[in-house]
């Protein structure tokens, strides 16, 4: 799958005839990553002395621009029954470490019949992503190279009301993250489901509840090179709270911050394999964003993220290694535009 599989959609999105508008939004964020790489505190210390370790860049940080375009548009309406279909490309430049560049795309079809009444199908393709540098064990024990990953995950989703203001999510999904051809013993089938409950407050917002169950499976284990003696597969849990303040707002038209955490743990329990046998992680995710509506038309939110990952392991360098900070900074540009003139 290319990129111009998502560009063809979204053209093709613009040609479908119908007496529905056509919502097209881009928009435009401004960021700054203050450790892209996600190196521990460790690894900061020894990349001053082996360079390779940053694969050419020369800052921990940078600076990142990025562009999304979608378009939206409903194929069919009958009452309250509506099929849509979307798809939007994206495209991620890192200043900095040019490595870390990537493009993605996604293409949603969802059939509505009623207030918080759907079912949705998703499709979502992450192209190449630089991780790291790391030694590649199938040819020595210190020669480093670069690490890219690519994603491509399917979800099904279904939403249901409860009662006034309060309904669920139940969603099922299929992610495979497959290495580039010197890393396939890393390579991942991950199942995962969902469960999301919202409840919407007169005078105040939205307040969310979700918690996820997932089963990641190293397919590659035991079946290529010498590295793939190592077990990589793994279970994960994780809850996710996000509170919308939207109503009653003199200046702004949203403000929020949510909580996430991912409990990790690794199947491994090879006495060889240090790094991953009885290891584990909680990975916390705490984001604030404030958005104010310029127009109909433009939006602007400005947000921050910030993560921290703590590993625990029966090894104290494994424990180094695998823990780190993370925090980063965001501005987002939002147009919208509609057009209905058949």
């Amino acid at each position: 799958m290319n990129r111009y599989f998502f560009i063809k959609i979204l053209l093709l999105l613009g040609l479908i005839e119908a007496s529905t508008p056509l919502n097209l939004h881009i928009s435009y964020h401004s960021g700054y990553d203050n450790n892209v790489m996600r190196f521990s505190g460790k690894e900061i210390e020894h990349a001053g002395e082996n360079k390779d370790m940053m694969g050419g860049a020369s800052t921990f940080d940078s600076y990142i621009n990025k562009i999304n375009t979608r378009l939206q548009k409903s194929i069919f309406v009958r009452g309250k029954n509506e099929l849509n279909m979307s798809s939007s490309f994206n495209l991620s430049s890192y200043a900095h470490n040019p490595n870390k560049s990537y493009w993605s795309g996604n293409f949603i079809m969802t059939y509505k019949w009623g207030s918080y009444r759907n079912i949705r199908y998703s499709a979502r393709h992450l192209n190449s992503y630089y991780l790291r540098h790391y030694i590649d064990r199938d040819v020595s024990t210190n020669n480093l190279r670069p690490c890219y990953f690519t994603d491509r995950d399917q979800t099904v989703n279904l939403t249901m009301p409860i009662k006034n203001r309060l309904w669920y999510s139940l969603e099922a999904g299929y992610l495979q993250r497959y290495y580039d051809n010197t890393f396939t013993e890393f390579d991942l089938d991950i199942y995962y489901a969902r469960i999301k409950l919202n409840k919407r407050i007169k005078k105040f917002g939205t307040i969310s509840l979700q918690f996820d169950r997932g089963f990641a499976k190293n397919i590659s284990y035991n079946k290529t090179a010498v590295s793939s003696d190592f077990d990589r597969s793994y279970e994960s849990l994780e809850w996710y709270l996000p509170i919308k303040f939207d109503r009653s707002l003199s200046y702004f038209s949203q403000v929020g911050f949510s909580f996430r955490q991912e409990i990790r743990l690794y199947d491994a329990e090879a006495l060889d394999d240090a790094l991953h046998s009885g290891r584990n992680h909680k990975d916390l995710k705490l984001d604030i964003w404030i958005g104010r509506k310029i127009n109909d038309r433009l939006e602007i939110t400005i947000s921050s993220r910030f993560r921290k990952r703590d590993t625990d392991s029966s090894y104290d360098w494994v424990r180094d290694l695998k823990s780190f900070n993370q925090m980063q900074l965001w501005c987002k540009i939002k147009w919208g535009f509609t057009y209905d003139n058949y």
